[in-house]
């Protein structure tokens, strides 16, 4: 339901536990930004990751590499669309409000790179996504990355083999 969603979004701790190895799940861990902000990471598999990885969307205009527009295909089949499309924005609007409480991680910056703009674009982006899975009632790849958002961590990108990369 759209209001499990909306709890989500007020409660969750933005980006809090980053890097932190405390979360359970198939997905891969990655402890550190250093080789996306060209700094030496002395960490093997966290540079296979990088050099593997394609980031989530963090722009709304961005297409969805899990559903495409597959979602928009489906609520127009059923004469949803510009219902779902309203609701997914007014989620993106509460997405927005609760993100004003993140005041920064100091783990998002790497050398000159500051990552929390596009962490922050990109839990708006999954929250919109996981809105129309919500409203399409098949809730699936996006809802299990709020989930994560609302632990703290950024899903922030997504192996050729699909597994999420979780920071």
């Amino acid at each position: 339901m759209l209001e499990d969603l909306v709890t989500i979004l007020e409660e969750s701790i933005w980006f809090e536990r980053v890097g932190q190895g405390n979360i359970q799940g198939s997905f891969v861990k990655i402890a550190t930004l250093a080789p996306w902000g060209q700094e030496a990471s002395n960490n093997r598999d966290a540079e296979r990751v990088a050099d593997q990885m394609n980031w989530l969307p963090s722009s709304r205009d961005q297409n969805d590499p899990i559903h495409g527009r597959s979602l928009e295909i489906r609520a127009e089949a059923i004469g949803l669309l510009a219902d779902h499309k309203k609701r997914a924005l007014d989620i993106c609007k509460v997405a927005l409000t609760s993100l004003r409480r993140f005041d920064g991680n100091p783990r998002l910056i790497v050398g000159p790179h500051d990552f929390s703009e596009a962490a922050r674009a990109a839990a708006v982006f999954a929250a919109r996504r996981a809105a129309h899975e919500i409203l399409l009632r098949e809730p699936g790849f996006w809802c299990r990355a709020m989930e994560i958002y609302h632990l703290g961590h950024w899903p922030c990108g997504i192996l050729p083999s699909n597994r999420l990369v979780v920071y």
